[in-house]
């Protein structure tokens, strides 16, 4: 029996219910409390906000993890521009508090509140939920500055503000992410498509799903290195005319959105101008854990499972 993709597509580019919303916000308010309660960060200034698609209204799956930022506000990590010296931007020595302190205490402060529902990783503590918290990832940061070489207005250095963290096996490999600047341009980019954007990006995110469940074993393999942040930035991408085709339905603004990123990944020098939807990143590149060629594979794939013409 042949598939409904019309009806499929209107029920995929809904948000979550209520009922999950309020368990993901609960989760993020208790990881907030825990840290904020236990005494143990007392003194310190730092915030916590969620991030990822949570943040992003671009979650899909019941029960998916909580991104949740713990940013230390007392250091932060800087890049400068080639060839310039630390002590020209006022940088001094390091901090005598920072990432590995925070995450020690941070650890401490979820462990006193969740007990053996904490577990450490390698860059992020996992929290299990249960039946009234979805589960959590809770990642210590600290803030980055990267500085343009440029003075603001008053005289003072000009910078772009994001947040890095290091992984405990590799504390010299930077993980760099720009929450606010996604959040920022996600939400415009909303706007822009009549809020079909984050619509068509569920609906990205509920195919790779289906492809893994249902697919060819060709969609399957194409299906499975696409991270759902990778799909965020995949429909981002996608030049405005794409939304919005037909009223009613998100049939021919899929369709669109796959052909408009095929033709642009077709090779690396047409690739080149894709971005992250933080607009910070390009897309594609040996700083990524995915490849323009797997992104032209899957939206090849797609198209054959839908059965687009």
């Amino acid at each position: 029996m042949a598939r409904d993709w019309h009806e499929l597509f209107k029920t995929w580019a809904k948000p979550p219910s209520e009922t999950e919303e309020e368990k993901g916000s609960r989760a993020a308010t208790m990881v907030n409390d825990a840290v904020r309660e236990s005494g143990i960060l007392a003194g310190r200034n730092f915030s916590v906000h969620p991030t990822g698609s949570y943040r992003n209204n671009t979650n899909i799956r019941l029960g998916s993890d909580v991104d949740i930022a713990l940013v230390l506000h007392d250091a932060f990590f800087w890049v400068i521009p080639p060839g310039r010296r630390a002590e020209e931007f006022g940088l001094g020595p390091g901090a005598t508090y920072g990432l590995t302190d925070f995450r020690r205490d941070v650890g401490r402060a979820l462990a006193a509140k969740f007990g053996a529902d904490v577990t450490q990783g390698n860059k992020t503590f996992d929290i299990a939920g249960n039946s009234y918290r979805l589960p959590a990832d809770a990642t210590p940061f600290l803030r980055h500055r990267e500085y343009t070489g440029q003075r603001n207005l008053d005289g003072t250095w000009h910078y772009f503000e994001g947040v890095e963290t290091r992984a405990v096996n590799a504390p010299d490999r930077r993980i760099i992410n720009w929450h606010q600047d996604h959040y920022d341009h996600g939400v415009a980019k909303n706007k822009a498509t009549n809020r079909r954007y984050k619509r068509i990006a569920r609906i990205l995110k509920k195919l790779r799903e289906d492809m893994m469940a249902s697919g060819t074993v060709e969609a399957k393999v194409a299906a499975q290195p696409m991270a759902s942040f990778l799909l965020e930035c995949v429909s981002f991408n996608a030049a405005d005319p794409c939304f919005n085709k037909v009223e009613g339905t998100y049939y021919e603004d899929v369709k669109a959105v796959i052909c408009d990123l095929w033709n642009a990944s077709t090779s690396d020098a047409a690739a080149a101008s894709l971005v992250e939807v933080n607009r910070r990143k390009a897309l594609f590149g040996a700083h990524q854990s995915w490849t323009r060629a797997q992104v032209h594979e899957f939206l090849y794939r797609v198209w054959n499972h839908v059965g687009f013409k």
